[in-house]
């Protein structure tokens, strides 16, 4: 390696040294409660904090009541799958459930351990997983809180879209009453069985992408590019795979639906012939990139509310070592779409590196320095370098 390169990476990993010290492994997060905007926000900043490098995090906007829709990403590769949850109000176990993978999985990196036979180090240097933990902070709240956390304003429209119920348990729209996951561009018309106006569940809106959170996702998975998604909802212990449509049918790769099933018990669901899905966000991007799309149905069907808290403990077993899987299958992926190579380059000047060959993911503060390097491999006017950062990318403007 390059003096300048030595020099660069010691410059830039003053505030990362940290983990290699096995002292500062710690779980930060606690799953087993009910879990809020505020915790989540709170925890989401503390794994930042603790594990810089490892852990990054950015909001995708703010709800119509001020939250913040917030991204996290985990790992240092350059492959990159991308999980969401708690699209649904009363479905916020989920984001216990991908919280719980964020700590642990990092609190495995710094150890350099293993969960379920996967060294944890490996996956994340060769895959970023990102993360949407609670894609409708609103609603959760109000599920979770009720009118309490809400202007007095509000309360006479939410009152009225809950049925003219105060109680607010069942609620699983956002805050506006959007059935978020009724609302993407996949045979969004032909959605049936759709609440009139807006209501607690089950209204798709009046229009696909009208909400906030809805876009956010969308334009997050555009620039993230991932290889595959997988969307946590409950209830009913079941896997969804595929999305058909039209002449257009594209099924997510059974094979690997079918391992995820054998890995977390869930009943992998065979192709809907009669085409009554759609405005999902599995069904989107399936539709949109034709890579494979997942929806994990979490927990025993507990009614119109909330699973039990009680569960998450059966949950988070089932599902520990099936997001690791699907990053690795997500890296297998990425190195079938990029061109190997074995090449030497020699840079006259300082150069931005980049976690993805695309301009809109240049690092801050991140360059390579004049030096000769070894190439890897090459996607579009992008060269990729090994780095003690992970796989990078720089632009080649040969």
């Amino acid at each position: 390696m390059k003096k300048g390169l030595i020099l660069f990476i010691a410059l830039m990993l003053v505030g990362i040294s940290a983990m290699s010290d096995k002292t500062q492994a710690a779980s930060y997060v606690n799953p087993n409660q009910t879990y809020t905007y505020e915790t989540m926000t709170s925890n989401i900043k503390t794994l930042a904090q603790k594990y810089p490098g490892l852990v990054q995090y950015r909001s995708l906007g703010k709800t119509p009541y001020g939250r913040d829709i917030w991204a996290v990403k985990l790992g240092r590769g350059d492959a990159t799958v991308l999980y969401n949850a708690s699209h649904h109000a009363r479905e916020w176990i989920t984001t216990n459930i991908v919280m719980e993978m964020i700590d642990q999985y990092s609190e495995k990196y710094v150890l350099n351990g293993t969960m379920d036979g996967y060294n944890v180090a490996h996956v994340l240097n060769n895959t970023s997983i990102w993360f949407i933990p609670m894609t409708n902070p609103d609603g959760v709240t109000l599920q979770q809180k009720g009118l309490s956390a809400f202007p007095a304003s509000a309360h006479a429209n939410l009152i009225k879209m809950n049925g003219g119920s105060k109680d607010f348990k069942r609620w699983k729209s956002n805050a506006q009453g959007i059935d978020l996951n009724r609302q993407y561009p996949a045979r969004w018309d032909e959605i049936d069985n759709n609440a009139k106006a807006p209501y607690y569940k089950d209204y798709k809106g009046k229009a696909p992408l009208q909400t906030t959170e809805a876009k956010a996702v969308t334009a997050l998975t555009y620039l993230v590019d991932p290889e595959l998604t997988n969307s946590y909802h409950t209830a009913g212990r079941i896997l969804y795979y595929h999305f058909n449509y039209g002449s257009n049918t594209y099924e997510g790769d059974k094979t690997l639906g079918s391992t995820l099933s054998a890995m977390t018990g869930y009943r992998l669901i065979p192709p809907d012939t009669n085409l009554s899905s759609g405005g999902g966000y599995k069904d989107w991007f399936i539709q949109t990139f034709k890579r494979p799309g997942f929806t994990f149905e979490l927990a025993p069907y507990a009614g119109e509310t909330n699973p039990p808290i009680s569960i998450f403990s059966e949950e988070w077993n089932r599902n520990k070592k099936a997001g690791l899987y699907m990053a690795i299958d997500g890296d297998k992926r990425w190195e079938k779409r990029i061109t190997p190579l074995t090449k030497t380059i020699t840079l006259t000047q300082k150069v931005p590196l980049h976690d993805r060959p695309n301009t809109k993911h240049k690092m801050a503060a991140a360059s390579l320095y004049p030096g000769t390097y070894k190439v890897n491999a090459s996607y579009g006017n992008f060269y990729r370098i090994q780095t003690i950062l992970g796989p990078k990318w720089i632009l080649n403007k040969s």
